[in-house]
């Protein structure tokens, strides 16, 4: 992949737009298109659609409905559920309640789960039968009854009859026989599967991939999800996937040479595709491939440039497949979350389209270079391809076009009656049911939104002719991006978003790794005096607590604007000194920001006027917040930047002055950060770092009485004696702000998607090796789906490198000192002599490191103190024992984080009312809170409270003061007396 490219990937959006439009055709052609669009969207909308199929189901229950979310949800998950407890449930969960009765078109009955049920039971001629008006009713009636097995049945089979518009067969042999009795279609096979997790998937997926070209001939083909045949494929094992994956993909396209099969490599997120393209370019050194660009994409311009061009270089054809994305929603998702400077994908479905029509127009120019195959189910797309290759321009045999199979069948039928000529290919999704359910909803949500055309043409009140308008004129002007969704760094209402690196890009690792490998840990700065550094920090109280809180923010704002700037070299030292890998060191910059920017705004809204009372006539009564005095801010080594930042920032916008002290470990970083305050504008006496063991600074420390509060960060066990401390002092009683570990457990129903929760626990347990008081330690999982759970969960341990984190492809860094490793490595020697082991890493490296590791344990086993390292401990439970696991996590007195996975509301309510934690996350990993976003701090064992992040965390490192004045002390109530 080229500059071109990569400057292209988050381009301005008005910037792409004003490229895009210079290859949009004229108004005379586009005039002609939406004449031929509109002629084709009226047969198509003329067109009842069969009723089973996957158009009448939209045409019936959209994704705007509530029912149609419902069965959504009952969709994605049923099928693989093992036990009918938790199917019942599920359910209950989605369909108890919805309208399934009212739909636009009562006569067109077999249009939703519901009904199909009634039909497979037997009883869909007595509905027929029944009143209009009683319809609603007796769904429901047979909704209340869903426990009933042969209810069950029925369901799991309506959610296979909707299944299989989307398969083609679960077999390649099958399907290979079904695609023959379907000409003039040609075939594209989609063996089905999601990403593999664990190296046991990638071979089943590679054998599946070479039995399918084997049993395909000419004209049909296969689609190849990368992925699906490499455990990880990512940006950041470029070395290795270039070793194992290159191979495989030699091999098959090897065997489609021999049998003239074509092979298409398919688009996945936008940040795999530099990684694609370097591949593909070394495979079609060889051999002919294919490849799928998405024009949702801002790069997906400059990279048909590169394909027309690497083609002309290698003096063939490339099959290029044309589509617009399916992945739109997560790359914005995505994009946020990271903090990037700006979208991969456009925010207006008009300039996919526009894109899409400047990326036909440069394809279409290159017969030489390219084949193109235009996926759409939109007609004026179908008119606008018709109309930049007419017969006298090579149509035949110049391009084709290509559907989803249950998807568009109205509109090629009605192209191919009229141009006979024209080539449609199938893309023919090919396996089982379980293997479909990601998929399933993948085309369900996109189709079904409600931008999109297969849902609109499906809606009557939507004029045809606003369908197959020309997107140019649906454009702002001047071109603006869609302002629903903000750029990345303006989410928040009131601050910015902390700027991230974009870890994907070649360039930027490489850069990064180039600053980390030149990076040398210099001596710590000397110590200086505490007892001088506590008076010099008494003496600027005054002075610091007087500045506007305004002003204070201000200093605030401009530190994380310089904390953005020094990124490179903070991830640098982080990742020497702290030991965390690329990700968790951009991770704790760009957290120690958001905690600056956070806090100034708090500053703001809580200390910059005193807050007025209501009272009684004649009097005015205020409330302000005013800094308490020395703050000690004591931070740990797992979070040496952040935490420590973020102690620190929120101090001193309450107008306090800081004692800062890092952790022994971690010193440079800590004075990295306070130096960096300093450039800000904080006056070198008002924020003080001080280096040293607990016994040498932390303790006298505490307990001096100049001291006014003590934010700590650690373990309960040092909390506890701070507590102590502060209580035997002499003079007032001071708050202890303290955030401590936990005993995190993640409960798992049989409803969640295992590779998901598989995919979480990683995340949750072992990343930053463990390290993080936030980390997963328990794994509580339903009997019935822990078979699948712990396969791939013992597969994904697997895949992970333990290794110095100075290399970008290092998974797992090093234990942060010897004695933490050796108390580790005993309580796992202790586990392997009575628990059942699950899955470890390797450990191919000498020195401070551990291999994650993973043992299933009965109830009574399982730790009741946190275990600070990557071991996980698992316990399988059924459903009627929940109570059980519910009350143990309450037993061991921590409540920091909570995982929950299920796909059952009445599950997830269950174990939020019994649990008494701090932060409980569903369907997601239990780690990386964000700053404002999720608030972090436990309850019990776990920590004091309030939450840092949170709106009440700058409070507690103050002191309240009232004001009350008589206004009546002058003779009179005067606004009692001035009234009109």
């Amino acid at each position: 992949m080229g500059p071109g490219q990569r400057r292209d990937h988050r381009m301005p959006e008005a910037e792409a737009v004003g490229r895009l439009l210079a290859f949009q055709p004229g108004k005379d052609a586009s005039r002609r298109i939406a004449s031929l669009g509109l002629r084709l969207a009226q047969r198509v909308r003329a067109t009842p659609p069969g009723p089973l199929s996957a158009e009448s189901f939209l045409r019936h229950y959209g994704l705007s409905t509530r029912e149609g979310v419902a069965l959504m949800c009952v969709a994605e998950a049923l099928l693989r559920i093992p036990d009918p407890q938790t199917a019942d449930a599920l359910l209950r969960d989605k369909l108890a309640s919805g309208n399934w009765g009212s739909t636009k078109d009562e006569d067109s009955f077999v249009s939703s789960a519901a009904d199909w049920a009634l039909m497979l039971t037997g009883t869909l001629a007595r509905w027929r039968e029944a009143p209009q008006e009683d319809l609603s009713s007796g769904l429901k009636q047979l909704v209340a009854r869903l426990g009933e097995p042969v209810a069950r049945a029925a369901i799991r089979q309506a959610m296979r009859i909707l299944a299989e518009q989307f398969v083609l067969a679960e077999t390649i042999e099958e399907a290979v026989s079904r695609a023959g009795g379907r000409r003039p279609y040609r075939f594209s096979f989609d063996m089905l599967g999601e990403a593999a997790r664990t190296a046991e998937d990638a071979a089943r997926y590679f054998a599946a991939y070479s039995n399918a070209i084997r049993a395909a001939a000419p004209p049909d083909s296969l689609s190849v999800k990368l992925s699906a045949l490499h455990p990880r494929f990512e940006e950041l094992k470029r070395d290795r996937v270039f070793s194992e994956l290159l191979p495989k993909l030699t091999d098959l396209t090897r065997i489609a040479a021999a049998r003239g099969v074509g092979i298409t490599l398919d688009a996945e997120e936008s940040e795999r595709l530099e990684l694609t393209l370097d591949i593909f370019e070394a495979l079609t050194g060889q051999f002919d491939a294919g490849l799928a660009v998405q024009a949702y994409q801002k790069r997906a311009a400059a990279v048909c440039d590169w394909l027309i061009a690497l083609g002309r270089s290698r003096k063939r054809r490339i099959p290029m497949r044309l589509v617009k994305g399916a992945y739109w929603d997560g790359e914005i998702k995505r994009a946020q979350q990271l903090g990037m400077p700006d979208y991969p994908v456009f925010t207006r479905k008009a300039v996919t389209d526009i894109s899409y029509v400047a990326c036909a127009t440069k394809l279409l120019a290159a017969p030489d270079a390219i084949y193109p195959a235009f996926a759409t189910h939109n007609c004026r797309t179908v008119a606008t391809i018709l109309e930049l290759c007419p017969p006298n321009k090579g149509r035949e045999g110049g391009f084709e076009f290509q559907k989803l199979l249950g998807m568009g069948d109205a509109l090629y039928e009605a192209l191919l009656a009229e141009h006979p000529d024209i080539a449609v290919r199938v893309y023919a999704p090919v396996g089982s049911f379980t293997d479909l359910l990601p998929y399933l909803v993948r085309r369900l949500l996109e189709n079904g939104a409600n931008t999109s055309f297969v849902h609109q043409i499906a809606d009557p009140g939507v004029p045809l002719e606003d369908l197959v308008a020309d997107p140019v004129e649906q454009l702002p002007e001047p071109y603006v991006p869609d302002p629903r969704i903000p750029l990345p760094r303006d989410i928040y209402p009131d601050r910015k978003n902390s700027l991230g690196l974009d870890l994907a890009r070649r360039d930027v690792l490489d850069s990064l790794h180039q600053r980390i490998a030149a990076e040398k840990l210099s001596p710590a700065p000397p110590s200086i005096t505490l007892d001088s550094a506590i008076g010099r920090a008494a003496q600027s109280f005054e002075s610091w607590s007087h500045v506007p809180a305004a002003g204070r923010a201000a200093v605030l704002e401009r530190a994380a604007d310089l904390l953005e700037e020094r990124m490179l070299d903070l991830v640098a030292l982080i990742v020497r000194e702290g030991g965390r890998t690329y990700a968790d060191a951009v991770s704790e910059v760009r957290e120690a920001a958001d905690f600056c920017r956070y806090y100034a705004v708090q500053a703001k809204i809580n200390f910059a006027e005193p807050k007025e009372l209501a009272g009684p006539a004649g009097e005015r009564n205020e409330l302000q917040l005013h800094g308490r005095g020395v703050f000690a801010c004591i931070s740990p080594w797992n979070f040496p930047l952040s935490i420590f930042t973020g102690q620190v920032a929120a101090a001193l916008a309450a107008g306090n002055t800081v004692i800062a002290k890092p952790a022994e470990q971690t010193p440079r970083i800590g004075f990295s950060a306070i130096d960096l305050l300093h450039q800000a504008g904080i006056p070198v006496d008002a924020v003080i770092c001080v280096a040293g063991d607990g016994e040498a600074v932390g303790a006298p420390l505490v307990a001096d009485p100049r001291i006014a509060g003590v934010a700590f960060t650690g373990s309960v066990e040092t909390a506890k004696r701070i507590d102590l401390a502060l209580a035997q002092r002499a003079g007032p009683i001071v708050p202890l702000i303290a955030e401590t570990g936990g005993d995190n457990a993640m409960i798992v129903d049989s409803s969640a998607l295992p590779e998901q929760v598989v995919d979480d626990v990683v995340i949750s347990a072992f990343q930053s090796a463990g390290q993080r008081c936030s980390a997963q330690r328990i794994l509580f999982v339903d009997a019935g789906c822990a078979p699948r759970v712990l396969q791939l969960l013992a597969g994904a341990l697997a895949e992970l490198k333990v290794g110095d984190p100075a290399e970008p492809d290092t998974d797992v860094g090093p234990i942060i000192d010897p004695p933490s490793r050796d108390a580790l490595l005993r309580h796992i020697e202790k586990l392997r002599g009575s628990a059942k082991l699950i899955g470890e890493a390797q450990l191919k490296i000498e020195g401070n490191y551990i291999a994650p590791v993973a043992f299933e344990l009965a109830l009574d086993q399982l730790p009741r103190t946190e275990v600070f390292g990557p071991i996980l401990h698992v316990c399988l439970y059924r459903r009627s024992n929940l109570g059980e696991v519910l009350q143990w996590i309450r037993d061991t007195g921590y409540g920091l984080t909570l995982g929950i996975h299920s796909r059952i509301q009445s599950f997830v309510d269950e174990v939020v009312r019994a649990a008494r934690v701090g932060n409980i996350y569903v369907n997601r990993s239990m780690i990386g809170a964000v700053v404002g976003v999720q608030p972090f701090g436990g309850e019990g064992l776990s920590g004091t409270g309030p939450k840092a992040g949170g709106p009440h965390y700058l409070p507690r490192f103050a002191t309240e003061r009232t004001l009350t004045v008589n206004t009546a002390a002058v003779g009179g109530v005067t606004e009692l007396l001035t009234r009109t």
